[in-house]
């Protein structure tokens, strides 16, 4: 052990003695390609995440399909749609419809415009005639309807 005393006249501590303020070794140092690869891996994670975060929001349609109102009725009037007809067409629109896709807002499209698009998308959603009917007078009443 080195015990020699300094310019000043201390003497030199032994180079086995522990620090002063009782610090523990924090150990070995973990290999620099590790630290990156977990830093990489948590910074990929909170991308990933802020992605699908953003593609849920931005799909989502947070206003739920028009209720079955006095006016959506008058509006159904056309089309000699009940309102038993109107309630079971959105009642079908909202289960049938987000199977594959989220639902659309009912002024997307005009009434004009429904009949086409729930005829091209029947088949994926196994429509039948009644259903397709039903959605449709829905639809074309909901679509007319000043909300």
């Amino acid at each position: 052990m080195n015990t020699s005393a300094c310019s000043l006249g201390h003497r030199a501590r032994p180079l086995s003695a522990k620090p002063v303020a009782e610090v523990a070794h924090p150990g070995p140092r973990p290999p620099a390609a590790a630290t990156t690869f977990a830093h990489r891996s948590r910074w990929v994670g909170r991308v990933v995440s802020a992605i699908i975060t953003l593609f849920i929001v931005s799909c989502a349609n947070f206003a739920p399909p028009p209720a079955i109102t006095p006016a959506l009725i008058a509006n159904a009037r056309p089309d000699h749609a009940s309102a038993k007809d109107l309630a079971t067409g959105r009642n079908l629109f909202v289960s049938r419809c987000l199977e594959c896709h989220t639902l659309p807002s009912v002024a997307k499209h005009s009434p004009d415009e429904w009949p086409t698009l729930v005829s091209r998308m029947s088949g994926r959603a196994n429509l039948s005639a009644s259903d397709q009917s039903a959605i449709i007078a829905y639809l074309r009443a909901a679509s007319t309807t000043h909300h």
